[in-house]
């Protein structure tokens, strides 16, 4: 029996997903199913906005995120600046540019 989260999880994905293609060294390029958050705040040392920044989410057992992979979306490629956040189900990163 899967936990309700487990489904929820299951329900953003295919809901909010969207399939990108995802490069590591050059080499290594899978497609996987992620999350794109747009125009997520980026917060200066007085907590002023000082920008905006294109998230993406993935869940770890499809892809675990790392500063340099480059992820197509539409046509468009990105590098990841860093990692934002691993939870041990999900992470996040911000893409350059």
């Amino acid at each position: 029996m899967t936990s309700p989260f487990e489904n929820m999880d299951d329900v953003l994905f295919e809901t909010l997903g969207v399939v990108a293609r995802i490069e590591r060294d050059g080499g290594h390029t899978v497609r996987s199913l992620i999350m794109v958050r747009d125009g997520v705040e980026r917060l200066g040392e007085f907590q002023q906005v000082i920008g905006r920044a294109r998230h993406v989410v993935a869940r770890n057992s499809e892809w675990v995120f790392r500063r340099g992979d480059e992820v197509t979306l539409d046509g468009r490629t990105q590098s990841v600046e860093t990692l934002v956040r691993d939870d041990g189900l999900i992470n996040e990163a911000i893409l350059h540019g």
